[in-house]
């Protein structure tokens, strides 16, 4: 027979980094609020979380409630089912989008088995696979226009997830918290970003003490214009941490803003390194830069072989990094700063060859 819980006690878990979510503690009752990027203060959605053993009082029928542990999850991001992953919760992914691009073992078995299904490309969902599911939860990454209504008309509770806004990295992987809770994971959740933060700012305070910071720029040209990660941002953090002179620190933009080439040439020709991202599924070299635009060839950390180079075809960058952002940030002090991690043998980043 189920039994009524009562909550009592009110309190908020403030997470540490994370500026998109908070958890409401009262007691046996959470709140759960993810709070919109654009829009200081608006909540983009708040749900009671309710376990699904204990029958829910006649106070909260008329809330919204996700009942936990969700056990058939629709994740339309690979940061959001690489969070039940981390969890070792992988049974209860039915559902990912672009399942042409995933690299995961672990996804790409089940996909191959039929034990998830994608759902979702190029911004068109497959409505009658997602009823055929009968998810308990679709999370999806919101954008200003709102809740597709594709989505909105499948009666299935729906939960933003933008945590690709945050810019810290410790805040994009505190997003596991929100996993956590959903998976009845808690205390899984909470010890492993423990763990994850602990070996961040450990790392981060073998660079604090740095006299001699080598200068970094970032990206590369598209359509004319080149943008480069803001001031205040996710990638910006990281070159700070990693000991790292960004030569647009001073911009206070926390996204990525258009500049031309020229500026680009005049302030970034001397950096002494060059970070890029991109997928290469046939390796890449410094040749196959200057093929693409010999302006390239020009920047001394071209010409001086010092190019930061993470090959997110082969690497699985952008499915698992976001939970292991102490791996990413050693990977980078090891390349700016031998010295320091000595023997260390970089995971996403390596000098470009």
């Amino acid at each position: 027979m189920k039994q009524e819980v009562h909550a009592i006690d009110t309190g908020n878990e403030h997470p540490l980094y994370a500026k998109g979510f908070s958890i409401i503690n009262e007691k046996s009752l959470h709140i759960l609020e993810i709070y919109s990027p654009w829009k200081e203060g608006e909540i983009l959605n708040r749900y009671v979380i309710w376990p699904d053993s204990v029958a829910l009082p006649d106070s909260l029928q008329s809330q919204h409630v996700i009942f936990t542990p969700v056990k058939r999850l629709v994740t339309l991001s690979s940061t959001q089912w690489a969070a039940a992953l981390k969890l070792n919760h992988q049974e209860e992914l039915k559902g990912v989008s672009e399942a042409g691009y995933i690299q995961t073992k672990a996804i790409r078995n089940r996909l191959n088995k039929g034990e998830t299904i994608d759902v979702a490309a190029n911004g068109s969902y497959k409505t009658e696979l997602i009823v055929q599911m009968k998810p308990d939860l679709i999370l999806y990454s919101p954008d200003p226009s709102g809740i597709p209504d594709v989505l909105s008309r499948l009666n299935v509770p729906l939960l933003a997830w933008p945590d690709y806004y945050e810019n810290h990295p410790l805040g994009r992987a505190e997003w596991i918290k929100v996993m956590g809770l959903l998976l009845e994971e808690e205390k899984q959740s909470n010890a492993l970003f423990i763990q994850i933060s602990i070996a961040y700012e450990n790392l981060a305070k073998l660079t604090k003490k740095l006299t001699v910071l080598p200068t970094i720029f970032a990206d590369k040209e598209f359509s004319g214009q080149w943008y480069v990660p803001g001031g205040k941002s996710y990638m910006a953090c990281l070159f700070k941490d990693a000991g790292a002179d960004y030569i647009w620190a001073e911009n206070q933009s926390t996204a990525s803003f258009p500049l031309d080439i020229e500026t680009i040439l005049n302030k970034a020709n001397h950096a002494d390194f060059w970070r890029i991202a991109e997928a290469a599924n046939k390796g890449y070299s410094y040749d196959d830069l200057r093929l693409e635009n010999e302006i390239y060839a020009s920047f001394k950390a071209f010409k001086e072989k010092k190019i930061i180079f993470c090959n997110t075809a082969q690497t699985a960058y952008f499915e698992k990094s976001q939970f292991e952002p102490d791996v990413v940030l050693c990977d980078l002090i090891s390349i700016l700063h031998p010295g320091l991690i000595p023997g260390y043998q970089p995971v996403y980043y390596h000098l470009l060859q």
